[in-house]
């Protein structure tokens, strides 16, 4: 079954006051998808530029109203793709971001790219379906942590997300980058290296979920260049070698000096 869900609002019909060819938001598979959210006026419809703080407030509230609307909650969001104009605004995004999810957040990748509109924040979620759906379509939310505390690293340690995300079938893991699992401290190294490091380290949670690497249906791959593409992709497909998932990669900005950045959806 696939549902679409209606904006709440006339302002978050993006269909109608922009010409965006898109819905607010599907419901399928007891999961809620959401389309990419920007700080919008939900009454007028009009757009509210502003600093990362308030643009992402706004998206927040908006959420909140989309996902009520549909049975749902920001306490049931599963994954979040976060995306900012610059990497430098990062803890800028988290200190508004963890006011919204201040317990078991959800799994998150924040990325730093080019919005619509000349946006400095856009927010796409995934949510689980609300308890007011029937059983079927109703999936109990569970926070899975890396089986040793230092494998997901001194830089999750402090971030408003959780290592991964369990909803019915499947399993949302929060984008990774290269941590020693033994130190929780950054291993920093060539695209091959880091890719290695973070697909063992990604083999392990999802070995916690219940899950493995022959269940990922869909990888995202960030690389800082695309030069790089073909020093991943031959790391990559040792983990990968039969039937590999979907995936998809682009060059994108990321935090704190490292080369790549992986995220995944299992089967659970």
């Amino acid at each position: 079954m696939r549902d679409v869900i209606p904006a709440p609002v006339p302002g978050l019909d993006l269909r109608r006051e922009y010409g965006h060819h898109q819905s607010p938001a599907i419901r399928a598979g007891g999961l809620i998808f959401c389309s990419g959210m920007v700080a919008i006026n939900p009454e007028t419809g009009e757009r509210e530029h502003g600093t990362v703080t308030s643009e992402a407030r706004r998206i927040f509230e908006n959420l909140k109203l989309l996902l009520e609307s549909a049975g749902s909650s920001l306490g049931r969001i599963v994954q979040v793709h976060a995306m900012i104009y610059d990497r430098i605004e990062y803890d800028v995004l988290n200190r508004a971001y963890r006011q919204y999810v201040p317990n078991a957040p959800p799994a998150r990748t924040v990325m730093s790219v080019q919005i619509e509109a000349g946006f400095k924040v856009m927010l796409d979620v995934i949510a689980a379906a609300g308890a007011r759906q029937a059983a079927v379509m109703t999936h109990v939310r569970q926070v899975i942590e890396h089986r040793s505390s230092d494998a997901g690293g001194s830089r999750h340690s402090d971030l408003p997300l959780s290592p991964a995300i369990r909803a019915g079938d499947f399993v949302f893991l929060s984008g990774m980058a290269a941590v020693d699992p033994a130190t929780g401290e950054p291993a920093h190294g060539t695209v091959a290296a880091e890719t290695r490091q973070i697909l063992t380290n990604m083999a392990e949670l999802l070995e916690a979920a219940g899950s493995s690497l022959a269940k990922v249906v869909k990888m995202g791959v960030l690389i800082y260049s695309m030069l790089e593409y073909e020093n991943m992709n031959s790391v990559y497909r040792e983990f990968f070698p039969v039937d590999p998932p979907a995936r998809t990669v682009c060059g994108a900005g990321l935090i704190g000096g490292y080369k790549v950045e992986i995220e995944c959806v299992a089967l659970a």
